[in-house]
């Protein structure tokens, strides 16, 4: 890796290097709470027929399928920087059906490929930490929401209990990069995992992001212990 490798070049690389093992190696890193925390969040979402959905860090699709399931007339569109990730996402779309109401877009979240008020929900789950820019990712969440539409992050966070969060630094820092070099693939990445994870803000100083960016009526979720947190804003009017 180039010493000043450039950020986007870097999660393309990154995500690229993991794409055909993503899925099965977040069941094993989160301890099978994956589905759960998933679970939870889509709760939150909970989309009403015809609205529309943005989808931020995509991935390999899961949120935004799940999303498009919960509702039968509720459009996705799954924006991803990595193009690598965006062909399994393709798969799995095209092989449930919903290739009519899942568009997928190649893009960067710092500069949304979308005019102001084009959905009326933005999710991002565990996509937050990839973000150079964290308040301008927020304020293009802003802009592409309808006035009163509602932005969803799921995201890792910090526990507040010491003697959890000892463990969970344990876990993520020193063993979760572990697993991913015995993968064979991806060593970089689930380093990466850390090192984003050092650098984002806690549960409450991402909501006061929320709300610097153009959010009200922000609410945060812990989910077990603290580990990951959901948050949810309302685009002010």
């Amino acid at each position: 890796m180039a010493r000043h490798e450039p950020h986007d070049a870097k999660i393309r690389r990154i995500f690229g290097d993991i794409a055909q093992v993503y899925d099965p190696m977040n069941r094993v890193i989160t301890l099978g709470q994956w589905g759960r925390w998933q679970r939870r969040f889509l709760e939150q979402v909970s989309p009403v027929d015809g609205e529309r959905c943005l989808d931020l860090a995509t991935g390999t699709g899961d949120l935004a399928i799940m999303i498009a399931q919960l509702a039968p007339g509720v459009h996705v569109t799954g924006l991803d920087l990595s193009h690598d990730m965006l062909e399994v996402a393709e798969r799995k779309v095209a092989e449930r059906g919903l290739a009519s109401r899942i568009e997928l877009v190649e893009g960067n979240a710092l500069q949304l490929p979308f005019p102001d008020a084009s959905f009326d929900l933005v999710t991002c789950g565990f996509g937050l930490r990839n973000f150079p820019d964290l308040p301008t990712a927020l304020k293009e969440m802003r802009r592409v929401l309808r006035p009163g539409g509602r932005a969803l992050s799921l995201e890792v966070s910090r526990p507040t209990n010491p003697l959890y969060f000892f463990g969970f630094k344990l876990f993520f820092y020193g063993i979760v990069p572990v697993l991913g070099r015995l993968a064979g693939r991806g060593g970089a990445a689930y380093a990466w995992l850390p090192e984003s994870h050092r650098r984002f803000p806690g549960r409450a100083a991402l909501a006061d992001l929320y709300r610097g960016a153009g959010f009200e009526k922000v609410e945060t979720w812990p989910l077990t212990l603290g580990s990951v947190a959901i948050h949810q804003g309302v685009a002010a009017e």
